[in-house]
């Protein structure tokens, strides 16, 4: 398996929850600056905001990357990887670390997880952006059922058996596919595809990724689609930056946010897909940069 990275003023820390819940968190920049967390997506852990880290570092921030549960260097728990209990785990990482308030900063899985931290501990948060994800609200309408056909790709994975041997596979077949699929024609880099699916390979992680999506297709679904966070509003600045060749987190996603939000912007990028963090990464610290002066 593979060793931790070395990144340049990166601290790793490893934060225990109990229960079994140990989080790793990558560190870096000054311990009494303003704090962001960066929070990744599937099946990415950390390494996937290396880019960014030194220039946030650098601005004066203290930049905070955990791995969620189930993924990178954290704790692979025997749970059902509720993403309620994933966004308990950062408030928790903050208050064990002594950080009163982040802004936060989230892509693919990490967003619904990041967002639902916010309306469950909103005075830990100051800001939200997320970069193509989605939030827990979920529109009832036909527009939405003809979207439902782009989520095929989850069932494999959320099989029990199946699921985990697509996401452990050493040549990372599915991943390369998946990701091929939604990149819009850009290419994650190798180094950092080998490393996504090695530290999936690792004990447990390849169960917890299955059950990440079996989870959300077996119960979170269902609740939101009932409107668990309907009545959920937004009252800190609220921003995304979304490459419109994703073919599955789509533009039409995010149509009503603007109503459940006091101060909502959209940016949406033409030629980037899914993987806008790779594939522009100098985008994504100037939008960055711009969101982290909002207020100051």
């Amino acid at each position: 398996m593979t060793t931790l990275p070395a990144l340049d003023g990166v601290e790793h820390r490893f934060v225990d929850l109990g229960d079994g819940v140990t989080i790793h968190v990558a560190d870096a920049g000054p311990a009494d600056g303003p704090a962001i967390m960066l929070v990744h997506g599937f099946p990415e852990n950390w390494w996937e905001w290396h880019e960014l880290i030194g220039p946030l570092a650098a601005d004066g921030y203290r930049v905070l990357c955990p791995d969620l549960r189930g993924a990178g260097w954290s704790s692979a728990p025997r749970s059902r990887y509720l993403k309620s209990d994933m966004a308990d785990d950062l408030a928790a990482v903050l208050d064990r670390l002594g950080v009163t308030s982040v802004r936060l900063v989230a892509h693919d899985w990490g967003g619904p997880v990041a967002f639902i931290m916010m309306l469950r501990h909103p005075a830990k948060v100051t800001g939200f952006f997320g970069l193509n994800t989605s939030a827990p609200w979920v529109r009832r309408d036909l527009g939405m059922v003809r979207h439902m056909w782009r989520f095929w790709y989850q069932i494999p994975m959320s099989l029990p058996v199946i699921g985990p041997r697509l996401i452990a596979d050493p040549k990372g077949r599915y991943f390369r596919m998946l990701a091929s699929w939604v990149g819009s024609g850009f290419t994650v880099p190798e180094e950092d595809v080998r490393l996504y699916v090695d530290r999936m390979r690792a004990p447990g992680h390849a169960v917890a990724g299955s059950r990440w999506y079996r989870t959300f297709q077996t119960t979170e679904m269902l609740r939101w689609l009932r409107g668990e966070y309907d009545d959920a509003r937004v009252d800190v600045p609220m921003r995304w930056l979304h490459g419109t060749g994703d073919p599955v987190l789509t533009p039409q996603l995010l149509r009503g946010y603007q109503d459940r939000a006091s101060d909502f912007e959209v940016e949406l990028v033409d030629g980037v897909g899914h993987w806008i963090v790779e594939q522009r990464p100098d985008l994504v610290l100037d939008r960055l940069r711009a969101f982290l002066r909002i207020g100051t």
